[in-house]
């Protein structure tokens, strides 16, 4: 998400000062704003504010550029009525062109496929595992659980993660993550992968190299892996947790032009399961568009979670009530962020119009919602 002021009403705390005093002035509100210093205007201003006097606050207004937003924050935003907005169209800008007129290729991951099955195959016969969950594929593709130097065009990450998920262990010894069968070392001592013996077992002493190296390009839809493997290996490691989200949001954003709420992205489980989601409505969106369904219809099958961008013009009465709303704890996450994006980025600009925006726990000092606050402050209850 990014907000940028790209206009605002010139000397803006001067021109809501020239306003209001021109209420009990008799002279013009081009004299009262030659008169005023901005010193002068910003004690007015102040004292404008403690009165709660906003109604001269309306000819000053902000206009933003707001990038990488879910159309689920347009729903809400725009329910604040007093304001402008533009928004960028799905009708004109469709975030999947490229994909939409590229003709459609089965075998473009054939030898990623090809590295990670012939890994998957051999570490399930040297240790004994069953291939059962991959068998139809093995068979598709011919494979004969090849050492990686005599596999064709070798994608060692891939190779790696069908070792990992045929015969790969989480290790319950706490000096080391990942354990593996013996039998597996002339695999290991092949692709050059660092790890240690001990107790009969192969064992890697930190999960995030490992991991970080076998998922870090993976495509997570079209790529052959093991969910469950790759959640436990998270579970294991918080460091490699924390980046496999960034690695599943990156992709999120660049596959399907959308973006996850904080609940989702907060575990790599929910993310993938969203991802899921995501790929279902993007395939049915090209498959419309391509059997000759006009954009503005087929963008009705895509996810609340799009992004969109948005450039909204309002003046600062109507931002104090925007603040007061969406700054507060209980506001949906995502506009609360944007929410407080904006407050700083006024602030920056006119301090002393913005003193007292945002929750407005923090200036009474308790909740006026009473029962349904946060818990940050006592509840008002009147």
């Amino acid at each position: 998400m990014k907000v940028t002021v790209i206009s605002h009403t010139p000397e803006p705390e001067k021109v809501a000062a020239a306003a209001a005093r021109l209420c009990y002035s008799k002279i013009s509100a081009t004299k009262i704003m030659d008169n005023f210093s901005q010193e002068k205007a910003a004690t007015f201003i102040k004292k404008l504010m403690d009165m709660g006097h906003m109604s001269p606050t309306e000819h000053v207004s902000f206009t933003f550029a707001i990038d990488g937003v879910s159309r689920t924050l347009l729903a809400q935003i725009t329910r604040h009525r007093i304001a402008s907005y533009s928004v960028q169209s799905l009708r004109y800008n469709n975030p999947f062109d490229a994909e939409i007129s590229k003709s459609v290729d089965s075998d473009e991951l054939e030898s990623e496929y090809i590295s990670y099955l012939e890994g998957f195959a051999l570490s399930c016969k040297l240790s004994g595992n069953s291939a059962a969950k991959n068998q139809h594929l093995i068979d598709k593709f011919n494979i004969c659980g090849l050492m990686p130097q005599d596999v064709e065009n070798l994608h060692k990450a891939s190779y790696l993660r069908g070792v990992f998920d045929g015969a790969g262990l989480i290790s319950d010894d706490e000096n080391y993550s990942l354990a593996f069968p013996m039998e597996l070392k002339s695999v290991f001592d092949a692709v050059h992968f660092n790890i240690t013996q001990q107790d009969n077992k192969l064992l890697i002493q930190k999960a995030f190299d490992f991991g970080l190296y076998i998922y870090e390009n993976m495509d997570f839809v079209k790529s052959l892996y093991d969910e469950e493997k790759l959640i436990a290996l998270c579970e294991k490691d918080s460091a490699l947790s924390k980046q496999i989200l960034v690695l599943m949001q990156d992709y999120i954003d660049t596959k399907y032009y959308a973006m996850a709420p904080e609940s989702i992205a907060a575990s790599p489980k929910t993310l993938l399961t969203y991802i899921k989601g995501l790929d279902a409505c993007k395939k049915c969106y090209i498959d419309l568009v391509r059997m000759g369904i006009d954009q503005e219809d087929a963008r009705y099958i895509l996810p609340h979670g799009t992004q969109t961008r948005i450039v909204m013009t309002m003046n600062v009465r109507s931002l104090y009530n925007f603040f007061n709303l969406r700054c507060c704890e209980r506001a949906q996450t995502e506009i609360r962020q944007l929410a407080n994006l904006m407050l700083a980025e006024v602030k920056k600009i006119a301090p002393g119009l913005f003193e007292t925006a945002g929750a407005p726990c923090e200036a009474l000092g308790y909740c006026p919602e009473g029962d349904m606050g946060c818990g940050k402050y006592p509840p008002y209850h009147g």
